[in-house]
């Protein structure tokens, strides 16, 4: 029996084939060999776990689908076990105004991300007090200077930032998973493709890139596997011996 106990995934790029049309939804372009090797671990008493940098409320429909309980949305800064809320990392009002400002004067554009909700700023209307991040399509370089004692920004996508807490990522979303239950990191593995996995992959006990990942987090992988669309996931855990080659 394996000593991995726990699985987070990555969804765009990871567990998503980011090749295929987004018309089709994040869970139909998840290849079926993911869908199958979710369904496997599960069974093997591996407990597979979302780790994404989109919002809870685009990821819980498709978890569901998935058969996964627990998600870590928002790059880290909401995370639910078994279906609870265990943490909620909401920017503070002030420090929201500070960045739009700087947004508005940088002429940048920019969309607002709450848990169940991604908004554009109305200034007619009363900020949220659960925002928990930014969301920008530019390169980093295009952004103002941000308040970088309590912010960072993380490139999720060739053209895609995120913008939250610098003190909450992936990795201390896992840190409260793993609290919850019981577990050192070495029991956990963790699957990404992208900059904001790197934080994920120093807190697991067994790192694995995707073949169409970031070339510099796959130096960080303990394991390279195949690409998305070339059932990447389902190799690594049959290389790993989690469960047989048998779908």
């Amino acid at each position: 029996m394996s000593d991995y106990k726990v699985a987070f995934f990555d969804v765009d790029g990871t567990l998503a084939d980011n090749e295929l049309p987004r018309e089709l939804g994040i869970y139909d372009r998840i290849p079926e060999s993911a869908r199958q090797a979710l369904s496997k671990l599960k069974e093997v008493g591996i407990e597979p776990v979302i780790a994404s940098g989109r919002n809870y409320e685009k990821i819980a429909d498709f978890a569901e689908l998935l058969g996964v309980d627990s998600v870590i949305s928002s790059n880290g800064t909401y995370v639910t076990f078994q279906g609870k809320v265990v943490a909620s990392h909401y920017l503070p009002t002030d420090l929201v105004k500070e960045m739009i400002q700087q947004f508005q004067e940088n002429q940048t554009d920019f969309l607002l991300e709450t848990p169940n909700e991604i908004l554009i700023y109305d200034e007619d209307k009363p900020l949220p007090e659960t925002i928990l991040q930014f969301l920008c399509h530019c390169p980093k370089e295009a952004l103002p200077p941000l308040n970088i004692e309590k912010v960072i920004a993380e490139k999720v996508a060739p053209t895609a930032l995120n913008i939250h807490y610098k003190h909450i990522s992936k990795a201390s979303g896992i840190e409260e998973i793993l609290q919850k239950m019981g577990l050192d990191s070495h029991q956990a593995l963790a699957f990404g493709d992208e900059e904001n996995d790197f934080a994920m992959f120093e807190k697991v006990g067994f790192p694995i890139a995707m073949g169409n990942g970031n070339e510099e987090l796959k130096t960080k992988a303990r394991l390279v596997t195949d690409t998305v669309k070339n059932d990447g996931i389902w190799k690594a855990c049959v290389e790993l011996g989690l469960f047989g080659e048998e779908k």
